[in-house]
């Protein structure tokens, strides 16, 4: 099943926009860090003062601030162009990990759940030591906070690093639906300040923007110890055609980067369909539209990347979930809020334990089925 083109959505979103009528009124937004056309950063955002938006620009020298009304402002430095991230990373032996998944732009819920399990303190300052924060994708859509979102986790990664841990983000569907022009599941917030802004919302996250560049240089497939992190999952489809780690990150990056030579076109098209690691939901039973996946397909996985457990969000359970016998471990349980309670899991492990971590700071074993 393939996935339509960004161009087409983005007419037909355009289109729909036309029929709908006046789009939700302008919230402030931003920063945006761009590059001008002397190549200096500079700062776009959305300022509202009564009923009227306007767009301001500002040069940007080491920092910017991030304003979150619920949460005290952050400031974030800004650092050099990243490296292409590794496909694998190795962290010590007992080391704590911290997995999320899908946080949609819900901010404040994200938020919650990083401070109540001493992931970062009151301030939003990364208090995790040496442990690791993984996030499985999708920060982007549905909510109206991706971009907060965004630069605390670009915070986070510095200030984990400095500490011994670390950060990492690997891509999910709607992170290259957004920096590809996909723009149908886009918050009104954002709809508005692509309006204010006039211009297309993928370009504010263009590849010399600072947080666009940062996206690009994310792998898709990430291998952690005996773990292998990624948003959507594994096919068999995937497994038989023998794509490594680097195959489907490289190959990622270069459909990102509109760069993608002759040579592998087949590849970028595959890996961009519901067989591919962005969209197959093959895992789930309830996933009628998708190939099932079978224990004989995971184990071929788990052989063919080195790992013992496949970690994966994108579709939707309950409670964070193991499947297949515990080789396979969903995480995405939406975060919402509703009548006052928040529906939010995320998954530590910690000693080599499987814990559900919850937003009030409890957590609770993850009892792993019978193989």
């Amino acid at each position: 099943m393939r996935i339509p083109t960004p161009r087409f959505v983005a007419f037909v979103a355009f289109v729909a926009l036309l029929i709908s009528g006046p789009i939700a009124a302008a919230m402030p937004d931003g920063p945006y860090v761009l590059r001008d056309a002397a190549g200096k950063l500079v700062a776009w955002s959305v300022e509202v003062q009564g009923d009227v938006a306007t767009k301001r620009v500002t040069p940007v020298k080491r920092s910017v601030t991030v304003k979150m009304g619920t949460y005290p402002d952050f400031l974030v430095t800004i650092r050099a162009p990243a490296a292409v991230a590794p496909d694998a990373v190795t962290v010590p032996p007992g080391s704590a990990m911290f997995v999320v998944a899908d946080t949609h732009g819900e901010f404040e819920i994200l938020a919650q759940m990083l401070v109540s399990q001493k992931i970062v303190d009151a301030k939003l300052r990364w208090s995790f030591g040496r442990g690791h924060l993984i996030v499985l994708g999708d920060v982007f859509d549905r909510g109206p906070n991706h971009l907060e979102i965004l630069w605390l986790l670009y915070s986070l990664e510095a200030q984990a690093t400095k500490a011994g841990g670390g950060v990492h983000l690997v891509l999910g569907n709607h992170e290259t639906m957004a920096l590809r022009g996909d723009g149908r599941y886009l918050n009104p917030r954002y709809v508005e300040t692509a309006h204010v802004l006039d211009v297309p919302y993928e370009d504010l996250f263009r590849g010399d923007s600072v947080l666009g560049q940062w996206l690009r240089s994310k792998p898709v497939v990430l291998k952690v110890n005996d773990l292998l992190c990624l948003h959507g999952g594994i096919s068999r489809a995937l497994v038989d055609r023998g794509y490594g780690l680097a195959d489907i990150n490289r190959t990622v990056r270069q459909v990102l980067n509109d760069q993608v030579p002759a040579a592998d076109a087949d590849r970028a098209d595959f890996l961009m369909t519901t067989l591919g690691p962005l969209w197959y939901r093959g895992y789930f039973a309830a996933a009628t539209d998708f190939t099932g996946a079978t224990d004989t397909d995971v184990d071929l996985t788990l052989q063919h990347f080195g790992v013992k457990h496949v970690l994966v969000g994108h579709t939707i359970v309950p409670t964070v979930t193991p499947l297949f016998g515990g080789k396979v471990i969903a995480v995405q349980v939406y975060p919402k809020r509703e009548e006052g309670h928040v529906s939010f899991e995320s998954l530590l492990i910690r000693d080599g334990k499987f814990l559900r971590a919850q937003p009030d700071g409890t957590t609770q074993p993850l009892e792993m089925p019978a193989p």
